[in-house]
């Protein structure tokens, strides 16, 4: 039988989209290089020409659902035709359905000892979602819809409080206490902004994949 000889960034994002899927099914500390290249249906040696270990394969799915995320609020903050309320509401508080579950192997940069990874990525995330947050309001401003004076703060400040407010490498909240504080922070952005803005999709909530 030939040989299949694919594309090195496909074959390395079937590695990954193995590793997404088994994470979630058997959790990351169960899940073996062994797993991941049975589902893909490659040797061994495949797997390690593009990653040393099973935290390369982590800190590389970090990396590209901060990339995925940062794809999505780009597109809702570049939309023609949709209002800025409706575009902060889908940017901050909802995620597109063709998202990966990212949750249980993103539960990793919690651990003590990945401390500073975390730190790394929030700090990371910010930084890169206070442009198209900030494009928003001063669209929201233009429309009448918004009152802000420093778009970009205030981008930095509302991203800042949602990110760590919903971390659960800082605080441990149930289901109820989530939703709870989800259903209010939208409430307290509406005040901060000026304005009352609309619900988000509960079927599409951002809050369960910080």
């Amino acid at each position: 039988m030939a040989r299949i000889t694919k594309d090195p960034e496909v074959r390395r994002n079937e590695l990954l989209d193995a590793a997404v899927q088994l994470f979630g099914d058997k959790g990351v500390e169960r899940t073996s290089v062994s797993d991941i290249v049975k589902k893909v249906g490659v040797a061994q040696g495949t797997f390690y020409y593009y990653f040393k270990t099973k935290d390369d394969v982590i800190f590389a799915l970090v990396e590209r659902s901060l990339s995925e995320q940062m794809e999505y609020v780009n597109s809702v903050a570049g939309q023609p035709g949709v209002a800025a309320d409706r575009k902060l509401v889908a940017a901050l508080l909802e995620r597109p359905a063709v998202l990966p579950n990212y949750r249980d192997f993103l539960q990793v940069l919690h651990h003590e000892n990945n401390a500073m990874i975390h730190q790394r990525f929030v700090s990371r995330k910010i930084s890169e979602m206070v442009p198209p947050i900030a494009h928003i309001l001063e669209q929201g401003v233009e429309e009448g819809l918004f009152h802000v004076e420093h778009p970009a703060e205030t981008a930095e400040f509302m991203l800042t409080a949602i990110l760590f407010m919903f971390d659960p490498g800082f605080f441990d909240r149930t289901e109820e206490e989530i939703r709870v504080k989800a259903d209010a922070i939208v409430g307290i952005m509406g005040k901060l902004l000026g304005a009352e803005l609309p619900a988000p999709d509960q079927a599409r909530s951002m809050f369960a994949f910080i």
